[in-house]
């Protein structure tokens, strides 16, 4: 196949969509598919529309921003251009994780207790909007639109909860907070729409931020998870109801907390995760006999075979 791979753009994970893209790249010409790298901010895209028409597939690289909320698949959609990856509506529902909450709510699929608060909000006003809600510390105070964990704060303290709000508010017009699960930290790969091994990610501080996802060696990762063959089972199947649900294909990854009594919390669903050696799906993958230059090539020809335009 001729296959362009896209990735950078404008958001905080470009360097991280670097990798990505250089690392789905090598391995589809090792492979021995005709393929071009393209780093492309999001203003340059509409330019080079028709030069990417001349391609069986477009692999998407990006994280984050435009490259994964939806807008440049409904670009790919409207100009019937087959890409890999979820279609622009499941782009846009899994990339909003208030709104993907509202929809694991709604479908009985567990997740953190939570609250929204306006970051144009006093922080004094939101800090006793946040209590009066009934949460408690520690909490997770994030950025609903971002994904590596970009503006991500753990807070113990009053004082670290202010410090949270405050990192936050750059990133979105509203902050999520939610409940701390005290745990581990699960997560289940999805590939052609079936779920892989669980894996367990194991880091020293307990914090899986952006230096432990992309620094090798500073996280563990255990697959498959040493847990009970019942966690095991309904974390598949939780990750499954989740990505049928919001409508997503092809590859997917869906996240969870492991409570200290064995209950799972779904904490969000990324359509874009990470395709690089120390990226979860790949090791996944890997844990059933699929090596990375496959797995890639699985992902585009299940995109060209389903026409990759399909919402």
């Amino acid at each position: 196949m001729k296959i362009a791979v896209i990735y950078g753009g404008n958001s905080e994970e470009a360097k991280v969509s670097n990798d990505t893209g250089n690392s789905i790249a090598k391995g589809l010409a090792k492979k021995g598919h005709i393929v071009k790298s393209f780093e492309i901010p999001e203003p340059e895209i509409i330019s080079i529309l028709n030069q990417l028409k001349q391609y069986d597939v477009i692999f998407i690289g990006y994280h984050g921003g435009f490259g994964e909320n939806g807008r440049i698949q409904t670009i790919f959609e409207l100009q019937n251009i087959c890409f890999t990856g979820s279609g622009s509506q499941a782009s846009a529902m899994c990339m909003n994780k208030i709104f993907s909450k509202l929809i694991f709510q709604a479908i009985d699929i567990p997740t953190p207790k939570w609250i929204t608060v306006e970051s144009s909000t006093r922080t004094d006003e939101s800090i006793d909007a946040i209590f009066e809600f009934g949460l408690n510390l520690p909490l997770v105070v994030k950025p609903p639109n971002q994904g590596s964990t970009i503006g991500v704060t753990i807070a113990h303290t009053k004082e670290d909860l202010v410090k949270g709000l405050e990192i936050s508010k750059p990133y979105s017009d509203k902050i999520l907070i939610e409940e701390y699960i005290a745990g581990r930290e699960i997560t289940v790969a999805m590939f052609n729409d079936e779920p892989l091994p669980v894996v367990e990610i194991v880091t020293e501080s307990g914090f899986y931020n952006y230096e432990h996802k992309y620094t090798k060696g500073k996280s563990e990762y255990l697959v498959p998870a040493p847990i009970s063959t019942n966690v095991f089972s309904r974390a598949q199947n939780l990750a499954l109801k989740a990505y049928q649900t919001l409508g997503c294909r092809h590859y997917a990854r869906v996240d969870f907390r492991l409570s200290h009594d064995e209950e799972l919390f779904c904490l969000e669903v990324n359509t874009l995760p990470g395709m690089t050696d120390i990226s979860l799906v790949p090791i996944a993958a890997k844990a059933i006999g699929i090596d990375f230059p496959s797995l890639v090539e699985k992902i585009a020809i299940l995109a060209k075979n389903s026409g990759g335009n399909n919402v």
